[in-house]
């Protein structure tokens, strides 16, 4: 086995460096800041569902700073509630999260090479990629770009500590065009409030309308990213003799309804560390398995942004009419939508109209 150089040290950076150890490589981890998950990117909203299938990489419940067991979802104005009555997300402290997931790479084996920006010319072996949605390797290999983003605005608030295990979702067209915003309890008295829309969109200008209609006021601290929403048409090739592989936020392994990367990422990042060279299994094996979801969510993501917010509340208020939110309640999922596409969701309007009778 030869020399594995991945670029960028968040999770799934770190779980690439993992796997490729794990599969005999030798492994050097570079991250262009002085330590791992700083800056924090998103709000640590993680499913836990997704969070157990990283347990052979990490104990995520040392980072569990809260937990949620449903949401509000707010469709422009028409209010929906759905409740679980079980945990099924937690809120992570990113900063340690990804701190120990470097650590865990580095007791592994992985040389971890903090505060160095990978650049031209790269060393001699293969490279992976999960260097974030402008990803210098991307670039300096010349992979098709991701064709569209979302930017966000966030920042931590205080708020009336009503509901603290329910997140709140808005969506609206007018306020957040193309995305949605949130506001996330992290206890009873702060949460993570944010707003993101479809770049070129103006994600301050969508904050300070989220600020407006939950009348939350914003603190001037706040925190600007950028999400891809989009797969990258390739995300793995020789190029000149030498085998590059993206992964992560950097191949666009994002859930477009959420902008949430943590779960597909560090998946597809595994297979990254066990197929470093050979990067066309790799290019297969992740889409064969996550592709179907991924490309659901963002046929969900497309099908919503383009509804005006009359349509956004005739969606809501059809949606209580069947009850869906309970269907959500018992077969929801928050990463994989295809496993909602059963026949369970086709007679649950049936089995409402057989109880009415």
């Amino acid at each position: 086995m030869g020399k594995v150089h991945v670029v960028g040290a968040g999770p799934a950076g770190s779980v690439a460096a993992i796997s490729a150890i794990r599969s005999g490589y030798d492994v050097s981890l570079y991250e262009e800041h002085p330590c791992a998950g700083v800056p924090t990117n998103c709000s640590g909203l993680i499913s836990k569902e997704g969070l157990e299938s990283l347990k052979g990489f990490i104990d995520y419940r040392k980072h569990a700073i809260h937990k949620m067991r449903g949401a509000i979802l707010d469709f422009a104005g028409f209010q929906l509630k759905v409740d679980s009555k079980k945990d099924i997300a937690y809120i992570l402290n990113r900063a340690s999260f990804d701190a120990e997931l470097a650590a865990n790479a580095e007791r592994e084996g992985a040389k971890v090479i903090y505060s160095k920006k990978m650049e031209k010319p790269f060393p001699e072996g293969t490279i992976i990629g999960a260097d974030g949605p402008n990803s210098t390797v991307a670039s300096s290999f010349l992979f098709p770009r991701i064709p569209r983003f979302v930017g966000t605005a966030q920042a931590e608030v205080r708020y009336d500590g009503a509901m603290p295990e329910f997140a709140r979702v808005f969506l609206s067209n007018e306020r957040f065009p193309g995305f949605f915003a949130w506001l996330i309890p992290k206890n009873e008295e702060i949460a993570d409030m944010g707003a993101g829309c479809v770049l070129p969109g103006n994600p301050r200008r969508a904050l300070d309308s989220l600020s407006k209609y939950a009348g939350i006021p914003i603190p001037k601290e706040q925190r600007h990213f950028i999400i891809p929403l989009m797969q990258r048409p390739l995300t793995a090739a020789r190029i000149r003799k030498r085998n590059i592989l993206l992964a992560g936020d950097a191949a666009g392994q994002v859930k477009s309804t959420t902008g949430g990367g943590v779960v597909f990422g560090t998946k597809c990042a595994a297979l990254a560390g066990k197929y470093a060279d050979f990067p066309e299994r790799y290019e297969q094996e992740w889409k064969e398995k996550y592709g179907p979801d991924l490309d659901a969510h963002y046929r969900l993501h497309k099908s919503l942004c383009q509804l005006n917010d009359d349509s956004l509340r005739t969606i809501g208020s059809l949606a209580s009419t069947l009850q869906i939110e309970r269907f959500l309640e018992e077969k929801g999922n928050m990463d994989r939508p295809t496993s909602m596409l059963c026949p369970e969701l086709l007679l649950h309007p049936l089995s409402l109209l057989k109880n009415r009778d």
